[in-house]
This record gives C-alpha cells, sequence and structure tokens, in this order.
C-alpha cells in the first residue's frame, strides 16, 4: 500500500482477456478496449460482481464470439493495495448493447466460476455435526478441486442434521445461518453470542461470518475523515469523504417497530412434544452492539411490537451435548427468536458514501468515521453522534470514470456513539 500516491488515480489493466468458451483455446485481449469496471461485494449476497464496460471498434463481440458463458481473466493493480488482483470469471449477461457507424458499446456482468457451479450442482447427501464443519464441506462443492476451496469460518456452538433435499450448496448454507451460534464471543465470554451468522464473497475467498463479532471487530487502523473542504489534491490524505454523506436508514420508528427490531413475541410449536413454546426476544438485552449508545427508544424496550409464529426445528436437528445452551426446545425457540430480531437490526442505520479507491477494503470490515458537529458552541463536543464504528455491507470499486477511481460504501451499525 502506497499512502503517499493520490488514490484516485493510478490504476493499472494489466490484463483483460475474453475466451470463448474455456481458458485453453483461443482468446481476444480486450484491454485496448475497456471503458470502466464496477466491482461489487455484499455481506447479504453469497458472491461477488463485476461488470466491465467495453467500447468495441474492432467488432470483436461478433468475431470471437463473446456470449454468455464466454470466460474471462482480469489483472489489475492499484496504489492503495500491494497485490494485484486478479480474477477468474465468466460472463453471465450482455447489456446495455448499441451500436452506431465507428463502434459498439455494452457492458458484460461477470460472476465467478464458482457463483455459477453453484447453479448447477444440487446437495444429495446427509450432513451431520457442527454447522461450521458442514459449512466447509458445502462450499467445497462448488469447486472443481475441493483443495482450492477458500473460505473464512467463524466456528459454531451448535449442530445441524440434515438432507440436502437437491437444494443449491448456497441455499443450504443459508438456512444454515439463521439457525448458527457463535462459539466465543469477545464480549460476553463463551457462547454468549446472538444467533445469526452471514455467508458472502470477498476478495479473500467466501466468509461465515456471525453479526455479532464482525461487529465486535476492530476498526482498520486508518479513520476516515468528513472535511468541509474537500483535499483531492493532498496525496498524503487518502481517507477523506469525497461526497455528501446520504443516510438512508437512521430513525425511522415505525419502521422499526414493524420490523420488531426492539421486540418480539415469538410462538413456536413443537410437533414432537405438541407444545408450544414463548420467547420474548429484547434487542438491548440481548446483543452486543458497535458502538456506545443504544438505538432501542426507552418507551418501546420492552413491548413487543411484533409477533412470531412458527415450529421447532425437531427432529432434523441433532441435540447437543448435556448443557448446552441449545439442549431444549426452549432453547431453539430462543435461538430462532434470536436470530430474526438481528437481521431485522442489522440495517438500523445505513450511510452511503465515496471514499478515494481502497482495493484493501472488503465487505464485512469495521470502519471508523468521523463526522464534525455542525455547531459553533464551543461547549459542545467537536464529534458528531453520527460519528462512530460501521460495518462495511456493500462495497463498490469504480476504476475508469473520468473523475477518478473510488469506493462506494454502504455503511451499517446498530447503535450510536456517545459524544466525544
Amino acid at each position: 500500500m502506497n499512502k503517499n500516491v493520490l488514490w484516485t488515480k493510478g490504476h493499472v489493466i494489466k490484463e483483460f482477456k475474453v475466451f470463448p468458451d474455456d481458458r485453453g483455446g483461443d482468446y481476444v485481449d480486450v484491454g485496448l478496449q475497456l471503458s470502466y469496471i464496477k466491482y461489487y461485494e455484499d455481506v447479504i449476497d453469497p458472491s461477488l460482481h463485476v461488470e466491465i464496460s467495453v467500447i468495441d471498434a474492432l467488432g470483436i463481440i461478433n468475431k470471437l464470439p463473446i456470449r454468455s458463458g464466454s470466460a474471462v481473466r482480469l489483472r489489475y493493480q492499484h496504489p492503495s493495495q500491494d497485490e494485484e488482483v486478479e480474477l477468474e470469471l465468466v460472463i453471465s449477461n450482455i447489456f446495455g448493447h448499441t451500436i452506431d457507424q465507428k463502434r459498439e458499446i455494452y457492458t458484460l456482468t461477470c460472476e465467478t466460476t464458482t457463483a455459477l457451479s453453484n447453479e448447477t450442482t444440487r446437495v444429495i447427501k446427509k450432513y451431520k455435526g457442527p454447522i461450521s464443519n458442514t459449512v466447509k464441506e458445502l462450499v467445497k462443492l462448488v469447486f472443481d478441486d475441493p483443495k482450492d476451496a477458500k473460505v473464512a469460518i467463524d466456528e459454531t456452538a451448535n449442530e445441524s442434521e440434515f438432507f440436502g433435499n437437491f437444494r443449491r450448496p448456497f441455499k443450504c448454507i443459508a438456512d444454515l445461518c439463521k439457525k448458527s451460534i457463535p462459539t466465543t464471543f469477545s464480549k460476553g465470554g463463551a457462547n454468549s453470542g446472538t444467533a445469526g451468522f452471514l455467508f458472502f464473497e470477498t476478495l479473500d475467498g467466501y466468509q461465515f461470518k456471525s453479526i455479532d463479532k464482525l461487529f465486535a471487530g476492530e476498526p482498520i487502523e486508518d479513520e476516515y475523515l468528513m472535511t468541509p473542504v474537500k483535499v483531492h489534491v493532498d496525496p498524503e490524505n487518502n481517507f477523506f469523504v469525497s461526497n455528501e454523506p446520504n443516510f438512508k436508514e437512521s430513525h425511522d420508528i415505525v419502521k422499526k417497530l414493524r420490523a420488531g427490531s426492539y421486540s418480539t413475541a415469538n410462538w413456536y410449536y413443537d410437533v414432537i412434544r405438541r407444545k408450544v413454546e414463548f420467547y420474548n426476544f429484547k434487542y438491548n438485552k440481548s446483543v452486543e452492539k458497535a458502538n456506545d449508545e443504544d438505538v432501542t427508544p426507552k418507551d418501546y424496550r420492552d413491548f413487543y411490537s411484533r409477533i412470531i409464529l412458527g415450529t421447532i426445528d425437531q427432529g432434523t436437528t441433532s441435540t447437543p451435548a448435556e448443557g448446552s445452551e441449545l439442549a431444549t426446545p426452549q432453547d431453539q425457540a430462543r435461538t430462532q427468536a434470536q436470530a430474526s430480531a438481528r437481521y431485522s437490526a442489522l440495517f438500523s442505520q445505513m450511510l452511503d458514501i465515496t471514499v478515494p479507491m481502497n482495493l484493501s477494503l472488503r465487505a464485512g470490515m469495521m470502519l471508523k468515521i468521523r463526522f464534525p458537529n455542525i455547531n459553533t458552541d464551543r461547549s459542545i463536543p467537536k464529534n458528531s453522534p453520527e460519528s462512530g464504528n460501521y460495518m462495511i455491507a456493500r462495497l463498490s470499486h469504480e476504476l475508469g470514470n473520468p473523475d477518478g477511481d473510488f469506493t462506494g460504501l454502504t455503511l451499517v451499525r446498530d447503535s450510536f456513539t456517545t459524544h466525544e
């Protein structure tokens, strides 16, 4: 990482080749025809995505030809990251195709090879054991060679036993995310975490992560600062917010009440014992937060605003060892209630910002953002309560924009920060 170079400039396309079917035959080097690249990661999307805009003055699209299913090899480098980015992709769609007398313009939507492998793979066997171990095995199914599987996994406290029933691997993992509880949690001790995991893909590979642990993570070393004067020309500062922040979600109390973000009443029917289990989930008493101040209004913390009805997963989930927190139907009801509320509260506050291109950022990372307090009263702390720790929920790197190279971030957090 070179911090002494202006990160809004300086990307280099090392390679952009398109192969008609596989990577062993003919190819065409489309590097000179490339207009821009948009790269996307999202914590609620199991696959990363890439869009490549091409200005084709040679008629390559029909000469090669370029079609859905064609393979793409893309390599590029930027001073914000020491290692170059290398992607093996498959074209999944071609859109925005226009033609004039001298050129054709079109955009290639590209997926990773494993994302498309997931679409053609079905889970047929039975799995039993810790959920984290099962996820490792499911991810391997989408790789030609299981040894190539790159996946970072938070270990789970609970086990699961289920049949694949011809579902896709990523669909099975999405279902397991809702049932998973982390084994340890740094702020609360062993098995004190809240149910709810996320499964997504970054440049580093697949991620199966506890929401609790993501929010509890340390932010990156460099702090992003919102400044009243843009400092694009300062090569010593690449950690600034280059646009006006857009707070998409923050204080919509009606929406949060209807979603059960603060408190839910949960009735689950145990089909084996023919009994109903009740669990009242209260967010402020059950979830460790990324910042200091609670987002739940005092008048609504104890009143459940949403009623959830469901069935306990008896018969498909194996019973953990005696003494485990998940050994009873009541514990399973609590787990399902926790997961539902945790996902609901995940996007309590959403913020869109743009920063100079930073390829070292990943979805799921924590950032610290500083906003100045707009007030002339010196007795009031200088930092706005909007400042604090945020998790990157979505990111997009855009290379080739005429105004420079930028990274767009959608940041989320589940609490406010006290004044400093």
